[in-house]
């Protein structure tokens, strides 16, 4: 896995090269989160290596191609 690029290199849909930029999100657990405290629900923690897995990094890239606009997460397994 080492030789694997750090940035995603073709469009999902099309396979037609892409240059990503990096885009920050928010991950999913995270807004869910944030959702039940403001129902003044406390939710459950999550175990810091299953965080780690979901964060992953973004990107976003718009296709030459097939002109489609692409959102990437990418997540990292432990190795």
């Amino acid at each position: 896995m080492s030789d694997a690029p750090s940035t995603p290199q073709f469009c999902a849909w099309c396979g037609s090269p892409l240059a990503y930029e990096e885009h920050h999100h928010e991950a999913k657990f995270e807004t869910l989160a944030k959702q039940a405290r403001d129902k003044g629900e406390q939710p459950p923690p999550l175990p810091d290596n299953v965080e780690e897995l979901m964060r992953g990094d973004s990107y976003v890239g718009a296709c030459p191609g097939c002109r489609v606009l692409s959102h990437v997460i990418s997540h990292h397994a432990r190795p």
